[in-house]
């Protein structure tokens, strides 16, 4: 069986589980692994095919190793095992494959999470993962392996995919248009609050309880779960989610955090904004003794720079 029909049978079998979880929740767990796994397998029959012959389809295997054949030197596949994620993601990167990597890893963390942290699984909330995907896989069927997805798909299975995705977007849109309405300290906590999931269900479906208000004076609902959550208990995980990607370049390249403990009342504080996203203080980044600008990570309610700091403690 070739890996481009593994991948239709997988995203197929998926969407099956989808439409049976409205009675079984277990199927939901089953629905979020084959629908990934289905993706997955997409790409690794892009690589399949860009692949040279007599290669052992080199780009999709974990090993390479190189040959002499016809007198020229070939990389070649080594073993059964084919590359992870990871993988796929470095080669498509080395090779100028474009692929919404964001979107990818947000399908991935759902999965992950439906496995291991969701504590109420709900059929709503897989609408996400499921649009997420209808996005990837359209565009990637029709861009890079240039067929018609829906033909590709089958018809039952591209109409799930579309009517999943058209009911998300419409409920998505009414949530944002609500979290629109509310008072927010700084617009970009709006946008984590946009993006921040459930960790009840993992949905996405967040609105406030009341509009044209304080956000932090608000109370969130999951529309999924109708689990409800303060305005405290979501913003900070909210701000660090939002800046996860920024943070760990900046502890990868050695540059400085975007967010820091709030010298106030401990919460995420985004230092550009020079404001705390949870108590929506502003700390002052300017040492009171020597003028310099206090770092991120020396930012305190003293006002003073880490080596300031130092000199008054040994004074003490």
């Amino acid at each position: 069986m070739s890996i481009l029909k593994n991948a239709i049978d997988s995203i197929a079998l998926g969407l099956e589980d989808y439409e049976t979880s409205k009675e079984d929740e277990r199927r939901i767990v089953s629905c979020t692994r084959n629908i990934y796994a289905g993706i997955l397998l997409l790409f690794k029959h892009k690589l399949s095919s860009l692949s040279a012959e007599n290669t052992d389809e080199a780009l999709i295997k974990e090993r390479v190793s190189p040959k002499i054949i016809d007198n020229k030197i070939l990389w070649v596949g080594k073993g059964k095992k084919t590359v992870d994620y990871q993988s796929i993601k470095d080669r498509f990167d080395s090779l100028g494959i474009a692929v919404d990597w964001g979107r990818i890893d947000k399908i991935n963390d759902y999965r992950n999470n439906v496995e291991h942290y969701f504590s109420n699984l709900e059929h709503r909330a897989i609408q996400g993962l499921i649009s997420n995907s209808f996005i990837i896989i359209r565009d990637f069927v029709s861009e890079q392996l240039n067929k018609d997805p829906k033909e590709l798909l089958g018809n039952d299975s591209w109409l799930t995919l579309v009517d999943v995705h058209e009911v998300y977007e419409k409920e998505k849109q009414d949530c944002t248009d609500l979290i629109e309405s509310v008072n927010f300290f700084s617009d970009t906590i709006k946008e984590a609050f946009v993006s921040y999931s459930c960790k009840e269900c993992g949905s996405d479906l967040i609105y406030p309880k009341e509009k044209n208000t304080d956000a932090s004076e608000n109370g969130f609902i999951c529309k999924s779960c109708d689990a409800e959550f303060s305005y405290e208990e979501i913003v900070s995980p909210a701000v660090i989610n939002h800046f996860e990607a920024d943070a760990y370049i900046a502890m990868t390249d050695g540059g400085d955090s975007p967010i820091v403990d709030c010298p106030f009342c401990g919460g995420a504080y985004i230092y550009e904004e020079k404001i705390c996203a949870e108590c929506g203080e502003s700390a002052s980044h300017e040492c009171d003794m020597c003028g310099s600008e206090i770092p991120p990570e020396e930012l305190s309610d003293d006002v003073l720079c880490g080596y300031c700091a130092h000199q008054m403690s040994k004074d003490d």
